[in-house]
């Protein structure tokens, strides 16, 4: 094995040997994060349960969990092995979960934890209906509602209506509430558009709730939330569990969308300039692999190119595979001579985490302390 590899695999980390392309956390935004997040909840008596496809490591789920997360989110059933492996408890699959494979995996988990998924239609509740029976063991369901993304569950309406009486009619569920995802906030162009898309996201699921309570029905949990929604949610009285993920880094997008300033982004991705074509182009050793091809999420693709360059005057302009391409936008622009590292804020840290093997950890002087191991890393099933 090559001796520097050896050496960055046991973690000793030369000042001035460091190999790039690196994604860095810096730990002590992270925890200013965790902890900033963490009390807002706790302000307003609301739960959090986290998403944890936004970082993917046990150790940033263990502070959250330090920090009071009631339980935490999952995309899919391999992000919540990966967590119950992990001594976490209480577990979300918000996502529509379908086939044998996945029931049976569901079912087991849901021997050494709680558990929770979502239901959208009422052939899926009739598929968990029979799944229950079959096993004698009840699902914990919530009710997923469009509330403006268009992607999974009804809107408002006779139909979202006949779903929750049926839900509830069913000796074989348990149902947690109703749980929607504005992600098309996402999509926001500026900052009074994303406040109505954050204050509507609770505000949708109340007027169902009222109506449902006027039938009889009780609504146990209004679960929302997103990063760039959460602040809205947790001033919407009656909204009683949140699910942020992105926070515990931040990132360009949150960045544009008037979330948080760059100071608050704790992961970077740190890289080299390895060839100089032109006066006004310079190529770096950090392309598609390592920083996704987002510019933009759910309708929202300005031209803002591929990350925030810590330098002034360029833009990340091109990925391929291997390579990322700067061009010079202003002539002050410094030079980045051959060999100088720079860093970038990529613009969806949630991808850059599912491509990266390992996170090298940094103090305030940016020094290596410690290397994680993205735990859930290509947990897509």
């Amino acid at each position: 094995m090559n001796p520097t590899l050896t050496k960055l695999k046991k973690k000793h980390w030369p000042t001035d040997d460091v190999w790039t392309p690196m994604v860095i956390v810096r730990k002590k935004q992270l925890l200013a994060n965790i902890e900033t997040m963490a009390r807002k909840c706790q302000e307003k008596g609301v739960k959090l349960r986290p998403h944890f496809k936004a970082h993917k490591l046990l150790p940033i789920a263990q502070l959250q969990q330090a920090n009071g997360a009631a339980g935490f989110t999952v995309a899919k059933l391999s992000e919540a092995q990966v967590l119950i492996d992990g001594g976490m408890q209480d577990i979300l699959v918000a996502y529509p979960l379908w086939g044998e494979a996945k029931w049976d995996a569901y079912f087991h988990m849901a021997t050494r934890t709680a558990m929770a998924t979502i239901v959208d239609s009422e052939e899926r509740l009739e598929a968990w209906r029979r799944q229950a029976i079959r096993r004698e063991q009840k699902v914990d369901l919530y009710v997923k509602v469009d509330s403006g993304l268009h992607r999974v569950g009804y809107p408002p309406g006779e139909q979202l209506d006949k779903l929750i009486r049926a839900v509830t009619a069913c000796t074989e569920v348990r149902f947690r509430g109703l749980l929607t995802h504005a992600g098309h906030i996402y999509g926001a162009t500026s900052s009074e558009e994303r406040e109505t898309i954050g204050r509507e996201e609770g505000a949708v699921l109340l007027r169902v709730a009222q109506a449902m309570r006027q039938e009889g029905i009780e609504i146990p949990e209004i679960s929302v939330g997103s990063t760039p929604s959460v602040r809205f949610n947790l001033d919407t009285p009656g909204v009683t569990e949140v699910r942020p993920g992105n926070y515990v880094f931040h990132d360009a997008t949150q960045v544009r969308l008037g979330v948080c300033p760059p100071d608050a982004c704790a992961l970077h991705v740190l890289t080299t300039v390895v060839a100089c074509p032109t006066p006004d182009r310079r190529i770096i050793d950090c392309g598609a692999k390592v920083l996704a091809l987002d510019q933009g999420a759910h309708g929202n693709r300005a031209d803002v190119g591929y990350g925030m360059l810590s330098v002034p005057g360029w833009k990340l302009s091109r990925l391929s595979e291997e390579h990322g391409v700067l061009e010079r936008t202003a002539p002050d622009g410094p030079q980045l001579p051959l060999g100088v590292t720079i860093s970038v804020i990529p613009n969806h840290a949630c991808p850059v985490i599912n491509l990266a093997e390992e996170v090298t950890i940094v103090d305030d002087e940016g020094r290596p302390v410690d290397t994680w191991s993205v735990d859930a890393r290509g947990c897509s099933r």
